[in-house]
This record gives C-alpha cells, structure tokens and sequence, in this order.
C-alpha cells in the first residue's frame, strides 16, 4: 500500500490559514477575512499568498465587482468546510449519556474486589447504564506489568498489586486485616486469641497470583514460619466456606468476611499482633485518562466502593 504523500507547500498551511480561505470565499473582501479571523488586513494578503503557492492557483481575481474567486477555489470550499467543521467537533468536548450508551467498559479486579465491590458496582453500572455490557476479569500481583497493551477502562487493587507508571492511581480507601474462624472453632468463645494459640492452628492462604510473598506474613517477623499453611487457594469465597467448615484460620481484610459471616457461619476477631491495613485503590491506564466514558466507570466504582469500605479515603 502506497504512503500518503503531501506537497512541501501544502505542509506549511494551518488552520488559520485554510479558516481564512473559508472566510475569503463567503467575504470576497480581504478587509472583512481579516476582521474575522482577527488579523490585520496585511497579514490576510500574506496568508492569500500561501494559499495561492500551496494550491497553485490565484484562487480569487480582482475585478470592478471585486474579488471573484477561481474554479479551483470554489472547489474547495466544501472539502475545506468538512474538515473544518470535523476538526472543530473533535475539540468540542465529546458527550457520553451513561443512559444511551451500548460501550463494552472493561473492569479488572482482584478475586478478594470482585465478591467486596463487583456486585454493588454490577448494580449501580447496569441501572445507571441499562445497555452498555461490562467485562470483568482478574487482575493478579504482577498482570498488569505483563500486559503490553492495556485495555482495561480500569482496575481495582490492593497495595500488594504491582501497578506500572503508565497508569494513574486514586486511593479509595482502607480494610483492617482481622482473624476469621467458624463459629464453632476452639478459639472462637475466647475474647482474645494469643499470639502462640494464633500459630497452633492451621490456617489458609488466599494467593494473588503473582509471587511467594505473603503479606499477612510480615508483622510477625521470624514468627512467620512457624505458621503453617494447610489449604491455598486464589478464591477468597472458597477460602471463608472453608474456614467455616474446618479449625483452619484465616488472616485477611474484613469486609467481605463480615458480608458472609451469617452464611459461612463465621466469627471475626483481632489478630493477635499488629497489621498493616490494606490500601486499595483505583488504577487506570493514561490513554482513557480523558475518556468520557471511562471517567463515568471510574467515578462509579469511586462511589461505590467508598461507600462500602470501611475506612474511606478522604
């Protein structure tokens, strides 16, 4: 396929340059162009020169009538008014109706995010947007390194989700790490749990996916090995049901425990040393940072989660 070629004279035009021929053609006056365009009536002239030496052609004749314009110049004032015209629509700032829309937005979430938030997100998207489709799909530890090319309008993540430079980010918010067990366990009647209790008991390890590192893990220090896990899975709703029906502890940000505790038949209590909360965020890439649409989705997912967390930020 050949390259589209311009003429070196032709590559020296500007806007202002063809909106004054625009003007030229309606005016057939080089004072009242001027005036338009803001210019003086000398600075007109020279941009008639360079549009006589970019097209080749005079474009308009003096006559006692006046200034009459060409074949050629009268040929282009359709094409030059629909690229003006099309030029001006893409400065105007485009309109998205969330209502009318039919868009597929695309969603990225952690598994822990996805049971949390996405229901409550699916709600408020499909109410407020009734046609558009959203696809969700998960983002682990280190998946949005991986990807050259970002789709995604925009993902929700924790702190432990490694995030490039070439998306921006907005803290939403914050969740205590707490100490999730059954009903029934051992320790569950008890107002406290100790420490050396903590790490006689099995306990299970929800994976990001990403890498060996165990965020729960780094409060306790040199302890941390002595605390053994018996079922690893990548699903949080797995990892309560489990819980509820084993001695197996469970040490993660409380929300979604506090959401199926009644289901799960689930106790909450406080670890039995200090934790760093969890942060969590909304990412998106650069290139849907002045997206219309893509700013409605990060504005509801906004909404949403901060009413959920229990520590918004502010």
């Amino acid at each position: 396929m050949s390259s589209f070629m311009l003429s070196g004279q032709f590559q020296q035009l500007d806007i202002k340059s063809l909106t004054g021929l625009l003007y030229l053609l309606e005016e057939r006056n080089v004072g009242r162009a001027a005036d338009r365009l803001f210019i003086s009536q000398s600075a007109m002239s020279r941009v008639l020169i360079r549009l006589r030496e970019a097209f080749d052609d005079p474009l308009f004749v003096r006559t006692a009538r006046g200034m009459i314009p060409t074949a050629k110049a009268l040929a282009l004032e359709g094409p030059v008014r629909q690229m003006l015209e099309q030029m001006a629509s893409l400065m105007a700032a485009p309109q998205f109706v969330p209502y009318q829309s039919d868009r597929t937005f695309r969603l990225q979430t952690t598994h822990y995010q996805a049971q949390a938030y996405g229901p409550s997100i699916a709600e408020c998207f499909y109410r407020e947007a009734p046609n558009a489709s959203l696809d969700t799909s998960t983002v682990t530890e280190t998946s949005l390194l991986d990807e050259s090319d970002q789709i995604c309008d925009v993902a929700l993540c924790s702190s432990f989700i490694q995030v490039p430079n070439h998306f921006e980010r907005q803290l939403l918010g914050r969740e205590k790490y707490v100490l999730i067990m059954a009903r029934d366990h051992p320790l569950a009647a008890q107002e406290e749990v100790s420490l050396a209790e903590y790490l006689s008991f099995s306990h299970v390890l929800v994976s990001l996916g990403g890498g060996a590192k165990l965020p729960g893990n780094d409060p306790l220090g040199k302890l941390a090995r002595e605390k053994r896990f018996a079922l690893r899975t990548p699903y949080f709703m797995a990892a309560l049901e489990a819980v509820g029906r084993t001695q197996l502890l469970f040490s993660s940000s409380g929300l979604l425990a506090t959401q199926y505790a009644e289901r799960f038949g689930l106790t909450i209590k406080a670890l039995p040393f200090e934790s760093k909360d969890t942060d969590y965020y909304l990412v998106w890439p650069k290139v849907v940072d002045q997206d219309p649409g893509s700013i409605w989705l990060r504005d509801l997912c906004c909404r949403v989660v901060k009413e959920l967390i229990p520590f918004p930020a502010g």
